[in-house]
Order: structure tokens, then sequence, then C-alpha cells
């Protein structure tokens, strides 16, 4: 997403389909943007509107309820964000008229989950099937309006969905430079153990490891040409999910942005099940972000050892090998260079 010219807002009138309109009308404000707000109106499951409408209104009336509650829904917004939309009532099946509706705009803003009389005609299976299937990028709202999005992070995984994340977080960032993470999940160290190796080898082969993967963090980013944007970049041992939120939560971010592999089912995009569980259990919004159509099968980042895609993989005898090697070599006062970086950390 080059540039932020059109949004889509959906709203089934609950709490969390308006507070998406209203986040949609601020960014639409920010970025200059036309705005479009959506209500789609099932006809199969209009029957449990009647509880609320009337039983003998008849299905345009309820049509012409549904427009007037947009239209109240621009004049709010026009006037507490500047910013002017236009509404539509379409008459549909909801993903299916979504999906449709995505292909013209650059970004997609929906409610997490309905609580009002219109429940179920957005949210539930259709979200998820927007979060899947929608090649825009789709922005949650869980949470009410307060402002422009000041802290935004955006965990990666070093393929061609966290470039596709790093980019759109860039358009969305405001008042602080983005936040970028990653997360070390793997056995190595409990391997070394396992194979008797030194812990003051351990220790360094983690320093090894931090350094080279903030160093690729680094050099992705310029290679985004995003070298002079202000970003701040951090690593975590641990869980994905867990250090994810963790992070989000110390940092106070507002919004996560996290790249989809582009397979077939929600929880396989950015690691494995790692973003929609985090959409689940975060307290922020989160922007989902397709993996690119052009770009080659994505390929998760190692947490062993950040290495060149031509070098063979690493098993776990082959790495405690190795690095009982280098241990039996510095031992001997071998491994110069990094015994001295060692010792020159732990003596600061």
């Amino acid at each position: 997403m080059t540039s932020l010219t059109s949004i889509l807002a959906a709203t089934d009138f609950s709490v969390d389909g308006n507070n998406a309109v209203r986040r949609a009308a601020l960014l639409a404000h920010e970025h200059g943007a036309c705005l479009r707000i959506l209500h789609v109106l099932n006809a199969a499951g209009c029957r449990p509107l009647r509880d609320w409408f009337s039983p003998t209104l008849d299905f345009d009336l309820k049509e012409a309820q549904a427009r007037d509650a947009l239209r109240r829904l621009a004049v709010e917004i026009s006037g507490a964000y500047d910013s002017t939309a236009s509404v539509e009532v379409i008459v549909g099946e909801p993903f299916e008229t979504l999906m449709q509706a995505s292909e013209h705009v650059d970004l997609v803003v929906l409610g997490r989950r309905g609580h009002g009389r219109f429940k179920g005609l957005l949210v539930g299976r259709t979200l998820d099937r927007m979060l899947r299937i929608c090649r825009r990028p789709v922005l949650v709202v869980k949470t009410p309006v307060q402002g422009a999005y000041r802290r935004v992070l955006v965990p990666i995984d070093l393929t061609a969905s966290s470039d596709a994340a790093i980019r759109v977080a860039d358009r969305m960032r405001r008042e602080e430079g983005m936040h970028v993470f990653h997360a070390i999940h793997s056995r190595r160290e409990a391997v070394l153990r396992d194979a008797g190796v030194p812990e003051h080898v351990i220790r360094e082969s983690r320093l090894m490891e931090e350094s080279a993967i903030s160093a690729r963090m680094r050099r992705q980013a310029a290679r985004l040409g995003l070298d002079s944007t202000p970003m701040n970049f951090a690593l975590a041992y641990g869980h994905p999910v867990r250090s994810t939120l963790r992070h989000a939560h110390g940092l106070g971010a507002d919004l996560i942005v996290a790249g989809k592999q582009g397979r077939s089912t929600l929880g396989n995009f950015l690691l494995g099940s790692v973003s929609s569980r985090v959409l689940s259990e975060a307290s922020c919004d989160m922007l989902i972000v397709p993996r690119p159509l052009d770009s080659s099968p994505p390929q998760a980042a190692t947490a062993v050892a950040p290495r060149q895609d031509s070098e063979p993989c690493v098993d776990n005898a082959a790495l405690a090998r190795s690095a009982a090697a280098h241990a039996g070599a510095l031992t001997h006062g071998h491994w110069i260079h990094n015994k001295a970086r060692f010792v020159s950390r732990r003596s600061s």
C-alpha cells in the first residue's frame, strides 16, 4: 500500500461496528482519503430483526431505517473528525458483499464483534473469512477512538509478509516511530546445555545470535527504503504469542500490525497461529496485512540462527557438536575475537 486514498468501513450498528466507523473517519481525515461506510442487510437473516423493528414492518422499511442510521453516523463523524463519508446499504450476503466492496479500496475497517440488534450480520464467521481471504489490509477495531495511533508495534518473522507489514505500519504511524519486534523461539540453549556446553559459551552464542538477528532486522528496513524512518528494534526470547503480547503491553501499543502469510486458514499467518492468537488476546486494535501476491512462498525466519537462504539447515546434533568444538577451542585460547568481545561485555 503505497498510499492511503480510500477506506471502507462496515458496521452492523453495534458498539464495535460504530467504533470501526469512527476510527476509519479519523484515518480518512489524517490521510485525506475518501471514506465509504457500508451496512449489509442480509435478507436471509432478517427474521431476528423483526423483534427490534416491528413484526408488521416490511423489508423496504427495514432498509430505510438502516440507511437513516448510517446517515446519522455520517453526520456524527463529520462533526467529530472533519471527514465526509458516502453511506450505502446493500442487501446481500455479508461476506460476498464486503469482498466485492474491498476490491476498490486501500483499507478495510471492521469492528471485532457485534453486541447490538444487528449481531451476526457482519461479525464472527464473516470477519474470520475476511481476514483469511481479503487481499486488502484489514483493520480490526477493538477499542474506542481516543486519538491517532501513537505507538505502532510490528511483530515480524523476517519474510515477505513482514516487508508488507512494515510498509503499511509506516503509513499508519503518527506521533512516534514504529516499534519492530522479533521473538526468538527455539530450543537452541536447551540443546547446548544438554550437550554439556559450558555456560559462558552458551552466553556468547546467545550474544552472537541476538547481534545477527538485530542486523538482519535493520537490513530489512534499509532494503525497504526506511532506514531513515524513526524505528525502534527489539528482541525477546520466548513463545511468539506471549512475547508479543508482553511487549505490546509494556510498550503501551495502541496498534499491532502483522503480516499474513496468505495460506488457507486464519491461523496460518505470521508464525503459525501467532497472529490469530495475538488478535484474540491483545487489548489494542490490530491490522492484518496480506502477503504480496508476487512474492515467493513464505519461509519463516529461523529462531536458531539467522542464515543466508543458501545455507543448509543445521540439526540439533550438529549444533551441539559445533558448539562443543568451539568450547574446546575457547579453552585452548582460540576464538580470540569472540572471547575478547565477551570479556569486554562482562567487565562493563
